[in-house]
């Protein structure tokens, strides 16, 4: 998503004071254009994984990534943009095996 903060910018007064925010997502470490996980034993991380630009680049022509393209945001940036919104973290889950694929994180607003 190209502007996430901002979308966590209006989720934030929407909520209640004691109200839940949960974040499901790809794993920004190990899933983007410099991810190939060709081989989900032995996954190879290129370099690229600090660029935040919207990009097609993709491991495989099998999913939609290559066709339309994806914004990818590097861990602190995407962890940052949840505190300004006025969000705090209160759990982190990875899912997916042997390498995760997935983070959630769930936030509350105080």
């Amino acid at each position: 998503m190209p502007d996430y903060p901002t979308v966590l910018h209006e989720v934030a007064p929407a909520l209640r004071p004691g109200g839940v925010f949960v974040h499901i997502g790809v794993h920004p470490c190990f899933c983007g254009g410099f991810a190939d996980r060709a081989d989900a034993d032995a996954v190879v991380i290129r370099p690229g994984y600090l660029d935040s630009r919207w990009t097609t680049a993709s491991w495989t022509d099998q999913g939609i990534r290559d066709k339309v393209g994806a914004m990818h945001w590097p861990l602190p940036e995407l962890l940052h943009a949840f505190l300004p919104a006025g969000l705090l973290f209160e759990q982190f889950i990875e899912g997916g095996a042997p390498t995760p694929t997935v983070l959630a994180a769930r936030t509350r607003k105080p």
